[in-house]
């Protein structure tokens, strides 16, 4: 195996990482968008409830512990909210540089498969030139010294 192709092998890896890598960022900023969702939809919830206590006219006590509970629930959304963007960086940067892997190994992809076809040339040519050859000893088989 040639130098460039143990190269490309190399690179081919090296871009399955990088993508392995990208997908599992994305789907760690996509998990936290998740839960992030799921701590808005109870702190709504909460709300919601909130203000039925307040219309079936439930104890003022239940309707503070709610709303403390809402507003620990938006504070942790805020929280969340500062991962994800930590996150989003994360994956952006992996993105980048899984980009730059497959850039990287398409470019060797092409040196290799320019190699190859100019070996297949290189080959090509010389079966010519042997086959020419082998024409030219055939036709010229009975000239020479021979019936001198």
């Amino acid at each position: 195996m040639k130098p460039i192709e143990l190269l490309l092998r190399l690179a081919k890896i090296r871009e399955d990482q990088a993508m392995a890598n990208a997908r599992r960022a994305t789907g760690q900023v996509n998990q936290a968008q998740g839960f992030q969702k799921q701590v808005l939809d109870y702190a709504k919830d909460y709300e919601n409830q909130i203000m039925e206590g307040a219309k079936t006219g439930t104890s003022v006590a239940f309707i503070q512990d709610a709303n403390a509970f809402r507003e620990k629930l938006l504070l942790s959304s805020a929280e969340i909210s500062n991962q994800i963007k930590g996150l989003s960086i994360g994956s952006e940067q992996a993105l980048k540089i899984a980009m730059q892997a497959k850039m990287r190994s398409q470019g060797l992809g092409k040196l290799v498969a320019k190699a190859h076809l100019e070996a297949r040339r290189k080959l090509a040519r010389s079966e010519l030139n042997q086959m020419e050859d082998n024409y030219i000893a055939r036709l010229n088989r009975y000239s020479g010294t021979e019936n001198a």
